[in-house]
C-alpha cells in the first residue's frame, strides 16, 4: 500500500502525504479533532476549524472558496500527473534515525521530495521512515521536524504499524549525521480525516515550540485506501 498527502495551495501552501500510510496537525477548535476521529463529520464543517492565517501563522476560520479548493484536491488526490520534484541538495547535518522504544523502532530515516500527482513522497519499502527537507527543518533549529512511514506495506506492518498506541509522555530520539541525539516527549496522538488536514500546520508545527510529528495511514481500509491518517505530536525534551 501506498500513502501519501497533496500540498494544497490555497492558504497551506503544502502538499498532502501518500502513505497506506500518513498526516497530522493539531486542529484549531479541541471539538473538530474529536468529531474527525469519530463522527466525521462533512469535509466542509471540518475545515471551517483548521488552516492558518497567511499573515500571522496561527490557526484561523477558512472561507469557502479554501473548502472547495480543498474539496476538488481531494476528489483529485492521486489522479493529476504533474512534474515530480526531488528533495534540496543535502546540507551539511541532517536526520538519520528515529528510535522509539516502548515500540521498539529503531529505523533510518530517508530524504524525499514531491512525487509526480503532487504529494509528499514515501518510502518505497515497510521499514524507512520519510523526511521531506523542503518542507521540514532539522531537529535543534527550534521548529517542526516531520517525519512519515507506512502502517502496513505490500504485506507487511510498516514501521509505524503500532504509532496509533503511542501515549502523552512516551519518548523518541531523532539522531542527526553529526551524530547528535534529540529526544522528544509525545504530547498526543489524534486520527484525522484525510480530507480535513492541515498539512501547513502539520509541517510547520507550533510557534515557538521545537517539535516533531509522525505520521501514517490508519483505518479501516476500503480497497487499499485508509480514510484516516494517525498524526503524532511530540515537544523536544530539555537536554
Amino acid at each position: 500500500m501506498v500513502w501519501r498527502l497533496r500540498i494544497f495551495v490555497p492558504l497551506l501552501a503544502v502538499p498532502l502525504v501518500a502513505l497506506a500510510v500518513v498526516a497530522f496537525a493539531p486542529a484549531a477548535n479541541p471539538a473538530a479533532a474529536g468529531e474527525a476521529t469519530s463522527t466525521s463529520p462533512a469535509l466542509g464543517e471540518q475545515l471551517r476549524y483548521i488552516g492558518r492565517d497567511g499573515v500571522t501563522g496561527m490557526p484561523a476560520p477558512v472561507d469557502d472558496r479554501f473548502i472547495a479548493e480543498v474539496g476538488r484536491a481531494v476528489e483529485r488526490y492521486g489522479k493529476d500527473e504533474q512534474q515530480a520534484v526531488p528533495p534540496p541538495p543535502v546540507r551539511a547535518v541532517e536526520v538519520t534515525n528515529l528510535a522509539i522504544p516502548r515500540l521498539n523502532v529503531n529505523a533510518s530515516i530517508a530524504r524525499f521530495g514531491i512525487d509526480r500527482f503532487g504529494r509528499l513522497d514515501v518510502p518505497q519499502d515497510a521499514r524507512t521512515v520519510g523526511w521531506h527537507p523542503a518542507y521540514s527543518l532539522v531537529p535543534g533549529e527550534g521548529s517542526a521536524t516531520f517525519l512519515a512511514a507506512h502502517f502496513e506495506y505490500a504485506g507487511r506492518p510498516g514501521v509505524f504499524n503500532q504509532i496509533t498506541t503511542l501515549h502523552a509522555g512516551d519518548e523518541l530520539d531523532v539522531t542527526l549525521t553529526d551524530g547528535s541525539t534529540h529526544r522528544y516527549r509525545v504530547d498526543s496522538t489524534i486520527d484525522y480525516a484525510l480530507g480535513a488536514i492541515d498539512m501547513g500546520a502539520i509541517l510547520y508545527g507550533r510557534e515557538g515550540t521545537e517539535s516533531v510529528t509522525l505520521m501514517t495511514c490508519s483505518g479501516p481500509a476500503n480497497e487499499g485506501e485508509y480514510p484516516l491518517r494517525t498524526v503524532v505530536l511530540a515537544s523536544r525534551v530539555a537536554p
